[in-house]
């Protein structure tokens, strides 16, 4: 059985992907291939998994006027006929799209060719990519019940968010020289967005460095390495990251779903600082937002600075107790065995 990756626009396009990849590794006769974006980081998580990976031309469709929405129409015509053309030469028996504006070119072309289309959504509201996806797809997974929007009923599934294996292996966590007996505030920005959670941290640094001991994913383009007491950052944290959890006190995190995800999973207590609408789409405010609702998180979905963000931070290190039905709630709420299930979904076009 030979599938058809494709996604990309963030990381968090491409590590549920490699997720259902990991479970389809058992499926005998099974390769795959990757089309996306021509992006470095992309590209090498890819090629790391030991997937082929082609480059097309990236196109965005935006909601606000923009010259960039004339040019990018020419960028996505010639996706869609690069797609096209890599479709019709290796003729996969199924196209798996992860979502993004690259997926919908790639999408398209599956559909002229006749080849079957799972798509999969990781967000509490599909995003305009999925929702052009979803006309073509034979199958359309969703997060959670609740999460389909405007997609087509008869083909929805309710999967979860597949998560990587590497993030339930038992890692060395001693080169962080983690303390005992000292809570762990474990701070992940590093992708979108991330510099106002970086700054809240540095502007509260020498204060939360007396209640905690701080692990901080800075991202690579906004790393500064300080010198603090209790206080490690780092660009990006790899496959220690599960250790990390399940040590962890407290998480802040953005809202994207993967780490969404990944929160609930490891049932972590957690303060969630989405992205606004006003500079996203707002799916992460919705993420938030549902976890909140479900008292699974805390989450500061406001305008946000350094003493409200303080406030919180402190509140729940110092009340074990609020972190714990935090966390329990965050438990209830995670789906197990994403990947497998859609694998699954995958290998019954065969």
């Amino acid at each position: 059985m030979l599938v058809c990756y494709t996604g990309g626009g963030t990381l968090g396009h491409i590590y549920p992907a490699l997720a259902v990849h990991e479970a389809l590794l058992e499926t005998e006769d099974y390769s795959a291939f990757w089309i996306g974006r021509e992006n470095a980081r992309e590209r090498g998580a890819v090629e790391q998994a030991g997937i082929p990976f082609y480059p097309i031309q990236s196109g965005k469709f935006r909601r606000y006027r923009s010259g960039k929405n004339f040019t990018d129409l020419f960028k996505i015509i010639i996706a869609f006929f690069q797609a096209w053309a890599l479709l019709r030469k290796r003729r996969p028996d199924v196209l798996f799209s992860k979502g993004g504006f690259v997926s919908v070119p790639p999408v398209f072309a599956a559909k002229m060719l006749g080849i079957r289309i799972v798509t999969h959504e990781s967000d509490a509201t599909p995003g305009l990519a999925t929702r052009l996806n979803s006309r073509c797809s034979d199958v359309v997974c969703i997060p959670f019940y609740g999460s389909e929007g405007s997609l087509p009923a008869n083909k929805v599934v309710v999967t979860g968010n597949p998560l990587r294996k590497e993030l339930f292996l038992e890692r060395d966590l001693s080169p962080f020289h983690i303390p005992s007996g000292v809570p762990l505030l474990l701070v992940l920005g590093g992708s979108q967005g991330s510099e106002e959670i970086n700054a809240l941290v540095r502007d509260t640094l020498e204060r939360l460095c007396s209640l905690a001991y701080v692990i901080h994913q800075c991202g690579e383009a906004d790393y500064r390495p300080l010198e603090h007491k209790n206080y490690v950052p780092i660009p990006l944290l790899g496959p220690e990251l599960g250790s990390l959890y399940r040590r962890s006190a407290l998480v802040v995190s953005r809202g994207g779903a993967g780490t969404i995800a990944e929160i609930l999973l490891f049932g972590c207590a957690s303060l969630i600082i989405p992205l606004s609408r006003a500079t996203s789409r707002g799916d992460q405010v919705d993420n938030a937002q549902r976890l909140v609702d479900k008292g699974a998180a805390r989450a500061l979905l406001g305008e946000v600075n350094a003493e409200i963000f303080l406030q919180e931070v402190e509140d729940l290190l110092e009340n074990p107790l609020k972190r714990g039905i935090l966390s329990r709630n965050a438990q209830e709420l995670a789906v197990t065995g994403s990947a497998a299930m859609i694998a699954s979904l995958i290998r019954k076009g065969e």
